[in-house]
């Protein structure tokens, strides 16, 4: 199968040594999580100086991961999507070897670049399949509380940051120089788009509605409440509400409808409920009392993203069709018109990254991040139009992979891989996961997430002799 898990997994693990193995995967995989939420933190206002070594600050405890997996014997087997992704990944190194041994765009140290984007494309695509095979129901429990603890701190640094002026050390960081500072976009005249703790308004955004996505979970299910305490699911609601309002970003409002619709749909496509009708009821009357609540207790951030909204809208309504929605969707299609126009090895591995920017790197005379403005297009960019349109379809099919599971799992009663999927299936799709360091990790982590709380419960169920719980159809991510 392509994705999933053997039923031997579905057991406990029992043997002492491998529990003990499995106990520091998790602890790693943990720390790799609270690391891409507050790296930001230290980049920005700890250790600004060598803000650009940090961002790497997370990839030595990945590989950590990776090693302490296989030494345990708990390296993910029999998934042919990961087996699929390696393969990719060993053709990147060629294609990568090709483009430094060809020439082609003039990089200053081509061979640090090429590595840089390797490590963006398939330095993190393994863990989702660990994370999958390792987490037990009381590791996604943690994630989802150190999510609600941070969420408080989290609220009142984004309203700090949103009333401080742009380019204040709170908005912009502690570095001496605008290359070591961190300018977010502006709002309005007066206010930005928080960036919480994260060095890009993209991290935020994805701390949100993933946010969102596990809170929802867990209110709507009885058994994933139980592994939090009630006082945690009330302020990191509270919390992840006010993140959401002073969000300042279509993104997460368009994501978190998104996530909204997921989550009715699974209350109404949910197995053995009968309180079905009244869950609805009440997840229809928070949304509808959170819509009534927002303009009149956060004015000023309702009034800026309504300005913001507008002002972007008639933008965008001149060059899509469809205003915000044809831009996203334009992103589906946008990597067809370079096909023709890229060598067959590509520009350069790495070179349609946010990094390219920072060094000034040009494709005739343009960024190349403006050349390639959607993960569609970097891939033809960086890979080549064979290459390139072979990861494209990887993508597709693991969305589609990961889809399928979280159905199963839903048909099964488990709403929380459903809604984890609600956050993660668009960024595994079509989001910057090669070309944004935030949206790289926490695609890839929650997409593990997703896979891990589905197991779980499949595996509570398998104790139970009356359920069923073979598959309608064939999973594939088995």
């Amino acid at each position: 199968m392509l994705l999933g898990q053997p039923v031997s997994r579905s057991a406990p693990i029992v043997d002492g040594s491998r529990d003990w193995y499995r106990i520091w995967v998790v602890r790693a995989i943990t720390l790799i999580y609270v690391l891409a939420i507050l790296e930001g933190v230290l980049r920005k206002w700890l250790l600004p100086s060598y803000s650009q070594l940090l961002f790497f600050i997370r990839d030595p405890v990945v590989l950590a991961a990776y090693v302490v997996a296989v030494a345990g014997g708990l390296w993910p087997r029999g998934r042919a999507l990961l087996y699929v992704g390696l393969i990719l990944a060993v053709a990147a190194l060629v294609v990568a070897a090709g483009q430094l041994a060809f020439g082609g765009t003039d990089v200053e140290h081509p061979m640090l670049f090429a590595a840089y984007g390797w490590r963006n494309y398939f330095l993190y695509l393994p863990l989702a399949f660990v994370v999958a095979d390792v987490f037990e129901a009381t590791d996604i429990a943690r994630v989802i509380r150190i999510t609600l603890l941070l969420s408080l701190p989290i609220a009142v640094l984004v309203i700090v940051q949103f009333y401080a002026p742009l380019d204040s050390w709170i908005n912009v960081g502690l570095g001496d120089s605008p290359q070591s500072q961190f300018a977010g976009l502006a709002l309005t005249e007066d206010h930005t788009r928080p960036m919480g703790p994260f060095t890009s308004n993209l991290g935020q955004r994805e701390y949100v509605v993933s946010g969102l996505a596990m809170i929802i979970g867990a209110w709507l299910s009885e058994r994933w409440r139980m592994l939090l305490r009630r006082r945690e699911l009330v302020v990191g609601t509270l919390g992840m509400l006010t993140c959401l309002a002073f969000s300042g970003s279509r993104g997460v409002v368009i994501n978190t409808g998104i996530l909204t619709v997921v989550a009715i749909a699974a209350i109404a496509l949910q197995a053995g409920q009968v309180h079905r009708g009244r869950a609805l009821g009440w997840f229809a009357a928070i949304v509808v009392v959170a819509l009534v609540a927002y303009p009149l207790v956060f004015p000023d951030s309702y009034h800026a993203i309504a300005t913001r909204w507008q002002v972007a809208d008639e933008f965008e309504s001149t060059r899509f069709t469809g205003g915000v929605f044809g831009r996203a969707l334009y992103g589906l299609v946008d990597f067809l018109r370079l096909m023709d126009e890229t060598p067959l090895l590509g520009f350069g591995l790495g070179l349609g990254g946010n990094a390219s920017t920072l060094m000034g790197l040009l494709i005739g005379g343009e960024s190349p991040v403006s050349v390639a403005e959607t993960d569609w297009a970097r891939h033809i960019v960086d890979l080549g139009p064979v290459l390139g349109l072979m990861y494209l379809v990887f993508r597709v099919a693991l969305t589609i992979a990961l889809l399928r599971e979280a159905i199963t799992s839903l048909r099964r009663g488990s709403l929380m891989s459903f809604l984890i999927f609600g956050f993660v299936g668009s960024e595994l799709l079509a989001g910057q996961i090669t070309g944004q360091g935030s949206v790289n990790a926490y695609a890839w982590l929650f997409a593990g997430f997703c896979l891990a709380s589905a197991r779980q419960h499949l595996s509570h169920e398998i104790s139970n002799p009356n359920v069923d719980t073979k598959p309608r159809f064939p999973s594939l991510l088995r």
